[in-house]
């Protein structure tokens, strides 16, 4: 019987070739991993390398007369991340630098050929310089403006080498294996325009594309369908107010205050008010209508009311004409009144009755004569007296002489009684 023969050999060598392969494929696939991984790395610069010129085109687009006005064709504006922030056209979280340590500036300087426009060159500084192989991903992934990089320190080359521009035209440098990104005229321009335009609807994270810089004229045409209108002043020919006007302050008008169908209403003890004299009308309590600081009440028409009272004197200029007649020896309300018959003659209220006035009864009159004439001795005078009776009042008289002996001198009254 043979013995079977072991090729011991054989099977450690195929063991060792396949640990040879997978060795080889394990370092293939942790290439691949880190190349993946750096290329990914490579494209989120390029992200935050677009993201930076974007603002900064912006900056240029909201501010171009300022930038225009300190830049000339050498000397440039110079744009950091810093004052984008403060600006608003980037968010305060953005990161200052890149994953290689690299920060970015924009320069903005005038062009050469016309020196009322604008262009720029976006670099980064510092950090680490990127390899080739970087700064051509980089530049190829970068979409806002024209992307490139720095080779050598002086130059600023486009992706696949593009285009070629001294970065001391920009009046800048930096080290090579940093990234640049050119900004055109073009480009500017469009920035301006955009910033110039006033958008119809909200665009996000851009306010001021909604937002005008200066005053606007419609030319005489209408805004229609306004929600509200919030202004620091309000100056208008003519103003049609379809509800309400609310005012949280004076309003002064150089003309009439008109009310075609309602009241001018005030509240709180306030009423009209003359500021140049200090008069006007006021109500403090529910029952008065008062006169601002006792001004007087003056007119040259009539005056009317249920009931007129003076708490003082009353002076009247002319006659005091009583409408109202009443009768004699009637009820009366109140003691002290004063009235008139139907005649004129006075009334006033006494103990509740009216009682009018003494009148001469010129029926009942008669003549009165003197009685005998009665001498005072001392001076040797002589008298003659004649006097009405009790209730009578003397409305006339006369006088008669006779010859000399007689009692010669004759004096008579007239007296009619009062009724």
């Amino acid at each position: 019987m043979k013995k079977q023969k072991h090729d011991g050999g054989f099977v450690a060598m195929s063991v060792g070739a396949g640990l040879l392969i997978v060795l080889v494929m394990a370092s293939m696939a942790a290439r691949y991993m880190g190349d993946y991984l750096k290329s990914r790395e490579w494209q989120v610069v390029a992200m935050q390398t677009n993201r930076f010129t974007q603002a900064a085109s912006s900056y240029v687009g909201r501010y171009y007369p300022t930038v225009l006005a300190s830049a000339t064709t050498t000397t440039p504006v110079v744009v950091t991340t810093q004052m984008l922030k403060n600006t608003g056209l980037l968010p305060a979280s953005f990161s200052e630098t890149n994953s290689y340590g690299q920060q970015y500036q924009a320069m903005f300087v005038r062009n050469q050929q016309n020196q009322e426009l604008l262009q720029g060159m976006v670099v980064s500084r510092g950090g680490h310089a990127m390899p080739f192989t970087a700064l051509n991903q980089i530049s190829k992934d970068i979409t806002a403006g024209f992307g490139g990089y720095v080779e050598d320190g002086q130059t600023a080359v486009g992706a696949m080498r593009s285009w070629r521009i001294a970065l001391s035209s920009y009046g800048t440098s930096t080290g090579r294996g940093h990234l640049a990104v050119m900004l055109s005229t073009d480009d500017l321009s469009g920035a301006r325009e955009d910033g110039d335009r006033l958008y119809r609807f909200q665009v996000s994270g851009r306010p001021d594309l909604n937002r005008m810089h200066t005053a606007i004229d419609m030319g005489g045409n209408n805004l229609n369908s306004v929600g509200t209108v919030t202004a620091s002043n309000v100056a208008a020919q003519n103003g049609n107010f379809g509800v309400s006007l609310v005012s949280n302050g004076p309003v002064t008008a150089g003309g009439d205050i008109r009310s075609t169908g309602g009241w001018i209403v005030t509240r709180s003890g306030k009423g009209w008010m003359d500021e140049t004299h200090g008069g006007g009308l006021y109500m403090s309590d529910n029952d008065w209508l008062r006169i601002l600081n006792n001004k007087g009440f003056y007119t040259g028409g009539e005056i009317r009311g249920g009931k007129v009272r003076s708490d003082g004197n009353v002076s009247v200029g002319g006659v005091l004409d009583l409408d109202q007649i009443n009768v004699a020896n009637t009820y009366c309300p109140k003691d002290g009144s004063v009235s008139r018959t139907a005649t004129g003659a006075p009334l006033s209220c006494q103990s509740g009755i009216w009682v009018g006035g003494a009148k001469i009864n010129s029926n009942a009159c008669m003549w009165v004569s003197s009685p005998d004439a009665w001498v005072n001795p001392g001076p040797r005078q002589f008298y003659k007296t004649a006097y009405c009776p009790t209730g009578y009042i003397q409305t006339g008289s006369r006088f008669m002489l006779w010859p000399k002996g007689l009692d010669d001198e004759h004096v008579d009254v007239y007296c009619c009684p009062l009724s």
